[in-house]
C-alpha cells in the first residue's frame, strides 16, 4: 500500500456490520503512516460531514490548492436497492448540494456506468472518439496528487466486492459484445492494495470467465502483490506513462517513469497483459528527450501489446496554467495555445491546436518505431478531425483502431472486427446498480 497520512477516516455503518468488509477497511487503517481513529457514520450524518466538517472540500484541482495533502478516506458499500434518486433528493433537502463527483459514492451508488459515447444523447459525439461500453467502479478519488487532476482530497472506496461481482456477472452475461471492462477512470485502486483486499477478488472473478477481461488503468508502482492471484490471463493492466520531468514534477505521488515501467515488468512477469498510454502528454520544456527516454526504457524492460497517445486536453490554456506551472512548459506550445483559441474553443481537445498535437504524436510515433515497427499505436480520447489527418500514419481509422481500454480491445488484438458504435447495445433492465 502507498504510504498515506489522511487527515481523517470515515467508515459507513454498513461496512462495520459485516466482518469481511470491516476487516478490509481496518486493514488500510492499520497500515497508515500515523494512527487515525476512524469515525463511523450513517446516512443522516452526511449533510453535516459535507457542510460543517468539509468532507470533500479539497475535491478540486491539486495545482489550485495552497497545500496538497493526502485525501480523506471513506469506506462504504455499494447499494443495489434502486433508491439512488431518492437519497440524492434527501441530501439536497437537507441543505446539502455538493458539486463534486463523489456524491454518488458517498451515498453508496455508482457501481456500473453506461458510457454512451458516440451514441444518441452523447453531447460530445462529434468531438470525441471513444467507444460506448459499460465502465465499472470500486473507488472515487486518488492519492497521486497530479497537479492537473481534480480527484484528490477525498477517496471513497467500496468494500462489498463479492456482492458487486454478482451483479457485474449479469451485466457481462447480457452484453456478449463487450469483451473488456475498464475499472475506475476516476480512481486508482492498486494504491490501497493489498491491505484493502478488494481488487484481488475482482481480478480473480475475471479469472473465472471465458474471453472476458478486466482493464486496470493506473499510474502505480505497486504491483508486486498481484503475482500470486489467479488472474488466468484475464486482467489487462494499462499504465498511464509519462516522461521523467512530468512524472516527478507534475505527478508527484504517482510512480516515476522508471517505477511505472518496473511495475509493468513485474506484472508482465506474473502473466498479466500490459499496455501503455502516454496520457496526458504534458509538453514540458524537454518533452522530446523525455519521450525518447521513456519509449526506449519501456521496450528494453517490457513487451506491451499496444501503445496509445493523448495530449493534455479538456480545458483552455488559462485553466491549464492554473493547474500546471507555466515555467515547466514548452513556451512554443503555450504560445500556440494562446494564439489558436478560436480554433480550439469549440472542441474538447483544447488547449493545444491540432498542429501542435500532431507534432507531438509524430515525435512519439517516430521514437516507438525505432524499437518496434509493428506494435499497434493509437490515439486516445482524440477527435475525428485529427483521426482523419493522422490515422493513415498509424494504419487505423477512428472506428477500427485498438485502444488501451476499449470494450473490444482484447489481448493481442490488431484491429477491430466490428464497428464499435453500432455493435454496442445497452441491456440493463432490472440490473441494480446501473446508471
Amino acid at each position: 500500500m502507498y504510504p498515506l497520512e489522511p487527515p481523517a477516516v470515515y467508515i459507513h455503518e454498513s461496512v462495520m456490520a459485516d466482518e469481511r468488509y470491516r476487516r478490509r477497511a481496518e486493514g488500510v487503517v492499520a497500515a497508515l503512516e500515523k494512527p487515525v481513529e476512524p469515525i463511523v457514520f450513517r446516512d443522516a450524518d452526511l449533510p453535516a460531514l459535507i457542510a460543517e466538517h468539509g468532507l470533500g472540500a479539497n475535491r478540486k484541482p491539486m495545482g489550485m490548492l495552497p497545500e496538497v495533502r493526502d485525501p480523506v478516506l471513506v469506506f462504504h458499500t455499494f447499494r443495489f436497492d434502486g433508491r439512488a434518486a431518492e437519497r440524492h433528493e434527501a441530501l439536497r433537502a437537507a441543505g446539502c448540494n455538493p458539486k463534486y463527483g463523489a456524491v454518488s459514492a458517498l451515498l453508496g451508488y455508482g457501481a456500473f456506468h453506461w458510457a454512451n459515447y458516440n451514441q444518441k444523447g452523447d453531447p460530445h459525439r462529434h468531438d470525441k472518439v471513444c467507444r460506448p461500453c459499460w465502465r465499472i467502479h470500486l473507488q472515487n478519488g486518488c492519492v497521486h496528487r497530479c497537479t492537473y487532476c481534480g480527484l484528490g482530497g477525498l477517496l471513497v472506496s467500496m468494500v462489498n466486492v463479492e456482492e458487486y461481482c454478482e451483479h457485474l456477472g449479469e451485466i457481462i452475461r447480457r452484453h456478449p459484445w463487450q469483451k473488456t471492462y475498464l475499472l475506475d477512470d476516476d480512481g486508482d485502486p492498486p494504491c490501497l492494495e493489498p491491505e484493502h483486499g478488494t481488487l484481488g477478488p475482482l481480478i480473480e472473478f475475471f479469472g473465472t470467465l471465458d474471453d472476458r477481461y478486466l482493464v486496470i488503468h493506473t499510474k502505480t508502482w505497486n504491483t508486486s502483490w498481484m503475482a500470486d492471484l489467479a488472474h488466468n490471463g484475464n486482467t489487462i493492466i494499462v499504465w498511464s506513462l509519462s516522461g521523467r520531468s512530468q512524472s516527478r514534477l507534475i505527478e508527484p505521488k504517482a510512480g516515476t517513469t522508471e517505477e511505472r515501467i518496473e511495475a509493468a515488468r513485474t506484472a508482465q512477469q506474473a502473466g498479466y497483459q500490459i499496455r501503455y498510454k502516454f496520457k496526458p502528454i504534458v509538453p514540458v520544456k524537454n518533452w522530446r528527450d523525455d519521450a525518447a527516454h521513456a519509449v526506449k526504457l519501456l521496450f528494453e524492460r517490457t513487451r506491451p501489446d499496444m501503445i496509445s497517445l493523448c495530449c493534455y486536453m479538456w480545458m483552455d490554456i488559462d485553466e491549464m496554467l492554473q493547474r500546471v506551472d507555466e515555467d515547466l512548459l514548452d513556451p512554443e506550445c503555450v504560445k500556440a495555445a494562446r494564439e489558436c483559441r478560436d480554433e480550439t474553443e469549440p472542441t474538447r481537445t483544447k488547449p493545444f491546436p491540432q498542429s501542435v498535437r500532431e507534432a507531438i504524436y509524430d515525435h512519439y510515433l517516430t521514437e516507438i518505431r525505432k524499437h518496434d515497427a509493428d506494435i499497434p499505436v493509437s490515439l486516445s480520447t482524440e477527435n475525428f478531425r485529427i483521426w482523419k489527418a493522422f490515422g493513415p500514419k498509424l494504419g487505423f481509422t477512428a472506428t477500427n483502431y485498438v485502444c488501451g481500454c476499449g470494450p473490444q480491445s482484447t489481448p493481442g488484438a490488431r484491429k477491430l472486427a466490428d464497428h464499435p458504435f453500432t455493435v454496442a447495445v445497452r441491456d440493463a433492465e432490472g440490473i441494480p446498480g446501473t446508471y
